[in-house]
């Protein structure tokens, strides 16, 4: 029917070959982030997405040989659909950790980026898995296969508006980081890092989104090679660039461990504390209501590390401040 995205049947071998790829970086991930660098947090979800990505691609392999077999087939399908928005999940974890690394340059309180993007995203999926299990199908309705695909169109569209608000937050923060002065090289790689890995997943977004809208035996759903070119190899791409540069290594595994605001010492602060109640947290995760009564409850532990200094501040207001430490704790006054 018009507008159906049936995906192509798959070839012998591509599949398998990249279930090996995949389960090659997957192990890496473990190895580099759990094992190496000791970070569990930042080592879960890299793995997760790529193991998902090798049951996906198993069962595709499989199923191109038994092709009357739909559960393989649906299962295959959701399985592949559903990994790309881990790996988001895993670049929502790494800007967390990296706006705990510089707490006083976040928008947001660190420990809300991942559960506050990870819940909108879960929306989104869900929406999306009931999508493809019903467009999957070729023994349902008509109308049950075209409430599928709308389904899959609106979380498609859900999923970028997501990206680009996260991509802003990226933005923002390497804007102001480089303005404090406070962006080295370990936050340098980090950044350049998350761009490279939004970029390829928002090509495959695109890929996805466009797919849907096009009938089925358009050049976008009725060949198998933009499937690979658009979606499966970036994918590959992505994860072996979390190999190549993994996130652990730039990233202290301790997220009480900041960068003071000379932009070179490392010191463990208490963490970022939010003294609101933990739905306040989640729902309100800029603390709107705080900043509009002037009464945020954010623990500024930087500014009496008797290292940094109010910088940000004296930027933002454009006044001319001098620093004076006086027993741990600093003041500050107008020059």
């Amino acid at each position: 029917m018009p507008g159906q995205a049936r995906p192509p049947g798959p070839a012998h071998g591509a599949s398998i070959a990249f279930a090996i790829l995949f389960t090659i970086s997957g192990t890496g991930h473990i190895w580099q982030n759990n094992l190496k660098y000791r970070s569990y947090r930042i080592g879960f979800l890299l793995p997760w997405a790529a193991f998902l990505f090798t049951a996906g691609f198993t069962l595709r392999e499989y199923g191109s040989y038994n092709t009357n077999n739909l559960g393989v087939f649906i299962a295959s399908q959701v399985l592949l659909f559903i990994a790309p928005p881990v790996y988001n999940g895993a670049n929502y974890f790494i800007f967390g950790r990296a706006l705990y690394y510089l707490p006083y340059l976040s928008l947001i309180h660190p420990g809300r980026v991942w559960t506050t993007f990870v819940a909108l995203d879960a929306a989104a999926d869900v929406v999306a898995a009931n999508g493809v299990v019903r467009v999957a199908n070729a023994r349902a309705e008509p109308s049950a296969i075209k409430a599928g695909l709308d389904l899959v169109k609106i979380s498609l569209f859900l999923l970028m508006g997501m990206f680009l608000a996260f991509m802003a937050l990226n933005i923002h923060f390497h804007y102001r980081a480089v303005k404090a002065g406070v962006f080295n090289y370990k936050l340098k790689v980090i950044m350049y890092e998350l761009y490279a890995s939004n970029l390829l997943i928002l090509l495959r977004n695109c890929f996805r989104t466009a797919a849907f809208f096009y009938p089925w035996h358009s050049l976008a759903n009725g060949k198998e090679w933009p499937l690979w070119v658009f979606e499966f190899v970036p994918m590959v791409v992505n994860t072996y660039l979390m190999n190549i540069y993994p996130p652990a290594k730039y990233l202290p595994a301790n997220h009480k461990i900041y960068l003071a605001m000379d932009g070179k010492t490392e010191l463990e602060g208490p963490g970022m504390v939010d003294k609101r109640h933990f739905l306040w947290t989640l729902f309100d995760p800029f603390d709107v209501k705080g900043i509009v009564q002037g009464k945020d409850k954010k623990n500024r532990y930087w500014l009496s590390d008797g290292i940094g200094g109010p910088l940000i501040e004296a930027q933002s207001s454009g006044a001319e401040l001098s620093v004076i430490h006086q027993g741990g704790q600093t003041v500050k006054t107008e020059a």
